[in-house]
């Protein structure tokens, strides 16, 4: 019988003879490798399952990851993350120094779906898969085993003779192969800033990442790599950084329990998600500085310089953007104002002098550090008092209560 699972490109036979035969044909026609594998199902996408040497292994696995420099700002658009060569080293020293080493299964996607030539009844079947070269098999967790073999090798050679297990899910959606290797990356904690990059399960990352998109303000100006921003002079945030003042945009807190928010349906998170748009949009097209973002990268690159500015103010860190972002939610959740009003408020909001120097943030956000320097705090109780200070001030300005 033939018959052929959903995106998948599985035949299925009545006996071994006849599988065999049939890989047979195809391998020898297409000049493509035959493979031994186990076929299965598993979360609706069929899975197969090889066991190949580490000689093997080296020689078919690709990767396809974001570098550490070159991908700060496009991190979602590759396969996995930066490798971390510490990690490397240390899975490399293993391999080299434990006769009774053991390794995880690897797991490898392939976008093109791999003809399977399959037999046998129950959950899981036998098959005999043809792979031809022109199957890019990329690795989702594991790359950091994968180069640490490499090392081990040049040290023990006998190494190419071991085998590991390997699964491959055919997978062509980006956003499902970033989810794997989000849900894969357990014994290796992701960063912060490639979590809200990659875990488009989690709502307040996939909002942040795409604003990141839509918005020009922050298309390629948010780190989705690093853990800090620090003397980098071409981001203004970290994607962690950007994610937590959204969440005090959305919810008026970045309390962990978010990590669990979802929304019920598509219409209610692109409201969401416009409201945000709307609102530092706005911000950005009132505040003298901000509205420098709105030129292009290549122009606006000789007038920013993001960690002079971080510098300077307090709206280029995550303290001031957090102060931004949580009023912004008192004036756009918390009450219902008309959307002059709503207007007039931003305005006023994004018309605050954010230098460090201003004395409306002494003694909350900004300190003297004894040394003549104004020093930023990110304690929660500084952040409460500025945004308080900030209210006053824009009340003040307008007229209108937001209490």
């Amino acid at each position: 019988m033939d018959t052929q699972s959903p995106n998948t490109n599985v035949i299925f036979l009545d006996t071994e003879t006849d599988a065999l035969a049939q890989a047979t044909r195809s391998a020898a026609t297409s000049g493509a490798r035959l493979f031994i594998c186990h076929v299965y199902e598993q979360g609706n996408r069929t899975h197969l399952a090889f066991s190949l040497s580490l000689k093997l292994l080296l020689e078919i696995a690709k990767l396809n990851s974001a570098d550490g420099k070159r991908n700060k700002s496009n991190a979602e658009e590759m396969m996995n993350r930066p490798l971390m060569q510490p990690h490397v080293k240390e899975i490399a020293k293993y391999l080299v120094n434990t006769d009774a080493y053991i390794l995880p299964p690897f797991i490898f996607n392939s976008d093109t779906p791999i003809k399977v030539f399959a037999f046998g009844s129950g959950s899981v079947k036998f098959g005999y898969a043809v792979i031809s070269s022109d199957i890019s098999l990329y690795v989702t967790d594991g790359q950091h085993r994968l180069k640490a073999i490499e090392k081990a090798v040049i040290e023990r050679p006998e190494l190419y003779n071991d085998s590991v297990t390997v699964l491959v899910v055919q997978e062509e959606d980006l956003e499902q192969i970033h989810q794997d290797f989000a849900d894969c990356s357990k014994n290796k904690p992701i960063p912060p800033a490639l979590r809200a990059s990659f875990d488009v399960s989690d709502f307040l990352s996939k909002i942040t990442r795409d604003l990141t998109k839509q918005l020009d303000i922050f298309s390629g100006r948010i780190d989705k790599i690093s853990s800090t921003v620090g003397k980098d002079a071409n981001y203004i945030f970290t994607m962690n950084q950007l994610r937590i003042g959204v969440s005090e945009f959305l919810f008026g807190t970045s309390n962990k329990s978010l990590d669990s928010f979802t929304v019920e349906n598509k219409e209610e998170y692109q409201a969401l998600l416009d409201r945000a748009k709307s609102f530092y949009l706005e911000f950005a097209r009132s505040n003298n500085t901000w509205n420098l973002l709105f030129q292009p990268r290549s122009q606006a690159n000789n007038l920013l310089n993001f960690y002079n500015l971080r510098q300077e103010r307090i709206d280029f860190n995550s303290v001031g953007f957090i102060v931004i972002s949580r009023i912004g939610h008192l004036i756009l959740f918390e009450n219902n104002f008309a959307e002059e009003q709503n207007l007039l408020l931003i305005k006023a909001l994004a018309n605050l002098d954010y230098r460090r120097s201003c004395s409306l943030w002494e003694n909350s956000v900004v300190i003297d550090d004894g040394k003549g320097e104004k020093k930023i705090i990110a304690q929660r109780a500084a952040i409460n008092k500025a945004i308080k200070i900030a209210i006053a001030e824009i009340e003040k300005q307008t007229g209108i209560s937001l209490n």
